[in-house]
């Protein structure tokens, strides 16, 4: 395909033909510059929520299909302990309690966990004030998100003042003194955990003894919360757990617990990378009009080609080639510079993110993603190169004429 390759890259007689050449070349580049870019910009955001969003989920989350609670017993909880996939559990009891610190008060969820699974929550690197623990001298204590914390003004340091807890009795409506229907109890906090706005202004972490004391449950949890040991599979955990619970439970995953952030993120994602497929086909109209005008300007060279043995069809070819020529340098500009602009913000950094939990903007380059735009691209370039091709070169148009 060489005369198609001269068409495409002469560097003589510079005319119109050219100059739209040129532009359908940067239509294609553009296009797939800017799919390459939003995708990975989805996908590092994906990554960016899965981490903020999933850090304290556990891999497995047991929990009853009915009622608020269920009993421990009941369920054999304490059997997990013998399993090999099971690295930690930890039986949760969670529920909406008032907060009260000075004049300050605040409606949040309390987490009553044991210590012991505390580092499975992986908080670490999310401490932003005091330490990570659920106990101060023995005594139990908490963990504030730190919206809480800001709602209440409140500050880990020295001698700082307990935070009272109240919590609605279960029986407590059938007393007609208000004074009746609340437990209440304090507790000192210890740390302050900045992790995502959802966790920070609405979790409040204790230990599982004092939840059970201020709600008045014993051997009972709201779900248990599993981490799998290093290599476990996780559907045949999940499989296992499900039978040993039974139908009266569900089994979540990490993933299953955040299900409505994949999924929106996910369907954005692809709803963004098929408006900019249409984009691109607007922006391949230059293609067909580069390729029309060119089989016009080049009619003498048809029929030479023609009266020297071609057939309609290596002729249909022949311009067929010069779209997919066009096609294939736009997106190879086009992915190059995407590829490279992703991978220096993913590596290196140059775009920041303003005001953000991150110093950067989050991208990631995903292969799939590259094959998705490649295949997008060279489908609709051949699609805009078949169009003129067949309706120019017709049959009739083709026949062999003499060259004077």
């Amino acid at each position: 395909m060489a005369i198609a390759r001269r068409y495409l890259f002469s560097k003589g007689n510079r005319n119109v033909i050219n100059i739209i050449s040129g532009i359908a070349v940067s239509g294609v580049a553009i296009g797939s510059l800017a799919m390459i870019i939003v995708l990975s910009a989805f996908n590092g955001l994906e990554s960016l929520v899965s981490t903020l969003y999933t850090s304290v989920d556990p891999d497995l989350r047991v929990e009853p299909t009915k009622g608020k609670v269920f009993g421990l017993d009941s369920a054999n909880y304490a059997s997990l302990a013998t399993w090999p996939e099971i690295h930690a559990s930890a039986p949760v009891l969670e529920e909406t309690v008032f907060l009260q610190y000075e004049s300050q008060q605040n409606i949040v969820t309390l987490r009553g966990i044991p210590e012991s699974y505390l580092s499975n929550l992986h908080l670490d690197k999310h401490l932003v004030e005091g330490e990570l623990a659920l106990t101060y001298r023995d005594q139990s204590a908490a963990l504030v998100g730190f919206g809480i914390a800001d709602n209440l003004s409140l500050f880990v340091r020295d001698g700082i003042e307990t935070i009272r807890v109240f919590a609605a009795k279960r029986d407590g409506m059938k007393s007609m003194n208000p004074e009746n229907k609340f437990k209440s109890t304090r507790i000192l906090p210890v740390g302050i955990v900045a992790l995502n706005p959802e966790f920070d202004y609405t979790y409040f972490y204790t230990t599982l003894d004092f939840a059970e004391e201020l709600l008045d449950y014993d051997g009972q949890a709201s779900y248990v919360d599993i981490t799998l040991a290093e290599g476990a599979n996780l559907n045949d955990a999940k499989k296992k757990l499900q039978a040993h619970f039974g139908d009266g439970f569900s089994v979540k995953t990490r993933i299953e617990l955040n299900d409505l952030i994949y999924k929106t993120n996910a369907t954005e994602k692809w709803v963004t990378f098929f408006i900019l497929s249409f984009i691109l086909v607007v922006a391949t109209f230059n293609l067909v009009g580069s390729l029309s005008m060119l089989i016009i300007e080049k009619r003498k060279d048809i029929s030479l080609l023609r009266s020297i043995g071609f057939s309609i069809e290596h002729v249909r070819r022949l311009f067929l080639f010069e779209g997919i020529m066009i096609t294939t340098l736009g997106t190879t500009i086009g992915l190059g510079l995407g590829v490279t602009i992703i991978l220096l913000q993913q590596y290196v950094g140059f775009f920041p993110l303003q005001g953000g939990i991150v110093e950067f903007y989050p991208v990631e380059l995903e292969i799939p993603d590259v094959l998705a735009v490649i295949g997008v691209t060279f489908g609709i370039g051949l699609l805009a190169s078949f169009l003129p091709v067949t309706a120019l070169l017709r049959a009739k148009r083709l026949q062999v004429v003499s060259v004077s």
